[in-house]
């Protein structure tokens, strides 16, 4: 499944500290704490209590216990709080049209409206800004399951020109064949789904990282490739192995 795709992208080593943004109604969460294998930490926000409950529920199950769920809108989480002060990584799925589960939609409701779209990209821009202002924040995933670009592209570059120099995007995930619109410089490094591409819901997945000090680079350009292959020693975010040099033969 496309909705997959963060987790496995955000790559949080076992042992860190991340934050859930919207967790409800788990799956994320689950799949973060698999990865982390159950090492670290994860703080997980939502603000409906049913969906909370079952989550924890869900979470327990599965054998879970490296989480901390709070009923709270992540918005007023304070990034300068001590609790957070670990919290390198950021797994940000927020509340969009949901356009692209076109198998849960009727069809008249598959296409909002415009002031329904500017309303969603306004509250996602200001909680992807939110989230950048966690100052021990190195990596964070975006994601929906919108196909509007107003919810997609044009809130991740809005976002990464207000941030400065700041954040970069990561050109992640080459060979998937479905990447952003080519809506701004960079966008490229996006990834798209969609039934007719890649026989999943349609989606949208940025990943953004923290530009080193010495080598900032402006935030509209992707950052270096990353190709995953999990598996094979290699992980997203993960530094290219060190070739051994070959020994002479006396």
């Amino acid at each position: 499944q496309a909705s997959c795709l963060p987790a496995f992208l955000l790559d949080p080593a076992p042992g860190s500290h991340i934050i859930d943004a919207c967790a409800a109604p788990g799956n994320k969460t689950s799949h973060l704490a698999a990865i982390l294998k159950n090492k670290g930490q994860i703080f997980a926000f939502d603000v409906d209590t049913k969906r909370l409950a079952t989550m924890n529920t869900l979470l327990m199950r599965a054998g879970v216990t490296a989480f901390q769920l709070a009923e709270q809108d992540f918005l007023t989480v304070d990034p300068g709080d001590p609790k957070y002060r670990k919290v390198a990584y950021i797994l940000l799925d927020p509340s969009c049209s949901g356009s692209g589960m076109v198998n849960r939609m009727p069809q008249e409701e598959a296409a909002p409206s415009a002031q329904r779209l500017q309303a969603l990209a306004t509250f996602q821009r200001k909680v992807l800004s939110h989230a950048l202002s966690f100052p021990a924040l190195r990596r964070l995933v975006y994601s929906t399951c919108s196909v509007h670009q107003e919810e997609n592209e044009d809130v991740v570059h809005t976002v990464l020109q207000e941030s400065g120099l700041a954040f970069r995007l990561v050109n992640t995930f080459p060979s998937w064949p479905c990447r952003g619109l080519a809506a701004f410089p960079g966008a490229e490094c996006c990834l798209r789904a969609s039934p007719a591409d890649t026989l999943t819901q349609g989606f949208f997945v940025a990943v953004l990282e923290r530009c080193e000090e010495e080598a900032a680079a402006p935030s509209s350009l992707p950052a270096a490739t990353e190709n995953p292959q999990h598996g094979e020693g290699t992980e997203p975010g993960a530094a290219p192995k060190r070739k051994r040099k070959k020994q002479r033969v006396k």
